[in-house]
């Protein structure tokens, strides 16, 4: 079975959809699609884009990399607004753009680690997402003071190998 055909399983599986309602979703045969899923026959470019939106991926991660349940995270469906939303604010150091009234809110992921960890974090219930960043937040304090202690040590040994040297 090639990639393509196990992440199309995969992706539709994780959609909660059956073969049926996919070849609906993508306007092909129900026989077309299950030959798509088994690797039969190849899929034109227009049904692979479908495809790679339906999970969230790109075009890359559908046909070359085995994608998990972890990495894709379907698309909320939106509703078309009159005009699209204004910039608000670009924070080209942290990749952070606001917009005011946007018509979602969505997080853009820099890499698979990223990408992985927030498809999960959205597929947890409520509590154990509370739960989740209760932690990490715990952890970050921890690892915070630690680095602020670490800061504080090379500053002072900076200014002792100055006041050495008498620079």
């Amino acid at each position: 079975m090639s990639i393509l055909a196990k992440n199309l399983k995969t992706i539709r599986k994780e959609l909660r959809c059956t073969q049926s309602m996919m070849s609906e979703i993508l306007k092909v045969g129900f026989r077309t699609y299950v030959r798509y899923e088994a690797g039969e026959r190849d899929a034109p470019v227009s049904v692979l884009v479908k495809i790679a939106k339906l999970g969230n991926l790109s075009l890359e991660h559908l046909l070359t990399v085995s994608v998990g349940k972890s990495l894709i995270s379907p698309v909320k469906t939106l509703t078309k607004s009159s005009a699209p939303p204004e910039v608000r604010m670009v924070h080209f150091g942290t990749g952070q753009i606001n917009l005011k009234n946007p018509t979602k809110q969505e997080l853009l992921t820099i890499n698979n680690s990223e990408r992985k960890l927030l498809s999960i974090f959205r597929k947890m219930d409520a509590g154990l997402q509370k739960e989740c960043l209760d932690n990490l937040g715990k952890s970050l304090d921890k690892t915070g003071t630690n680095s602020r202690t670490v800061a504080k040590k090379r500053a002072n040994k900076k200014k002792t190998n100055q006041k050495k040297t008498g620079k």
